[in-house]
């Protein structure tokens, strides 16, 4: 621990707060800047219960770097004895951002499951969770894509949440380590790519500091709403309590379907969606199935479901 840096340190203490430090951990390893902070940093801490896992999204234009990434991180793995599994797209090209979310997500869960890890650690940190929350307030996902990204959220462990990209390639030179980055983030047309390299730059150089101080804004106002607890009772597993949620104002039933959409990891849905659910929901038929936004709902008189293709 004395020659631990300060990022070390840092991880020790999320760990030990959350009580996994003696818990298996499959870190979600693509080579880059955040991913390699990670896992060096989990292994340096833990020394041992720490894997890794590539995923390999398949054909298309981005496949030679796609090999690439995949043997740089075998062999950073091999090198620092590290366990390594690689899960590979093996069907058609995947063209959208969400079909390459989704099958990293899938994957990912996958290999933890049949790794036995008790955790998968993502390496999102203070930038990616303030995209995120911009990006859901610009698609009307509605307050509740505010409290996007937790610590500890089910089985995903994030704790790089309140470190900045910079902190994270400072402690890489620390320990001259050279990441692999992937030539699709210098893409604009993502609009993630976009916000991070055109509009966010250019609020910080208009005033400097904004960037930081709307960081701070968003978290207040997460932080306030996950204080207004909904109901006990309302969510369970992986449903929404029918009776709970009729018992909701319109306002609240919304805000709710929000909250269950984001813990079962359903992204890119607006307020035009949530208010077309709302309005299939409004009725007295007990039975119900229905399909909005490319998702099927299951209803029936005790559970609201939401079923992903």
């Amino acid at each position: 621990m004395n020659d631990w840096l300060d990022l070390e340190h840092q991880l020790w203490k999320e760990l030990k707060i959350h009580e996994i430090l003696e818990r298996k951990i499959l870190v979600g390893f693509s080579g880059g800047v955040d991913s390699l902070a990670l896992l060096r940093s989990l292994h340096r801490v833990k020394r041992t219960q720490v894997e890794a896992c590539y995923v390999h999204h398949g054909p298309g234009v981005n496949a030679p770097y796609r090999e690439a990434a995949a043997e740089f991180c075998r062999a950073f793995c091999e090198s620092h004895s590290i366990p390594f599994h690689i899960e590979k797209h093996e069907g058609d090209e995947l063209s959208s951002e969400a079909a390459l979310r989704d099958f990293r997500h899938s994957a990912l869960e996958s290999v933890r499951k049949k790794t036995k890890s008790d955790f998968l650690a993502l390496a999102h940190h203070r930038e990616d969770l303030l995209e995120t929350r911009l990006l859901r307030l610009i698609r009307g996902t509605g307050s509740q894509g505010l409290t996007a990204m937790r610590v500890i959220q089910k089985e995903l462990f994030r704790p790089f949440l309140k470190i900045s990209k910079n902190d994270l390639q400072d402690y890489l030179n620390a320990l001259s380590l050279e990441s692999f980055e992937d030539p699709s983030n210098a893409d604009l047309h993502p609009m993630r790519n976009w916000l991070r390299q055109e509009w966010l730059v250019a609020l910080e150089k208009k005033q400097k500091g904004a960037v930081s101080a709307l960081g701070r804004s968003l978290e207040i106002l997460a932080e306030t709403l996950d204080a207004e607890a909904f109901p006990e009772g309302l969510f369970k597993e992986d449903f929404i309590s029918r009776p709970h949620y009729l018992a909701l104002s319109k306002t609240q039933q919304k805000q709710a379907l929000a909250s269950y959409l984001l813990s079962q990891n359903v992204q890119g849905f607006s307020q035009s969606h949530l208010e077309e659910v709302q309005k299939r929901l409004d009725i007295s038929q007990k039975d119900l199935i229905f399909r909005v936004s490319g998702m099927d709902w299951v209803v029936n008189a005790q559970q609201v479901r939401v079923q992903k293709p």
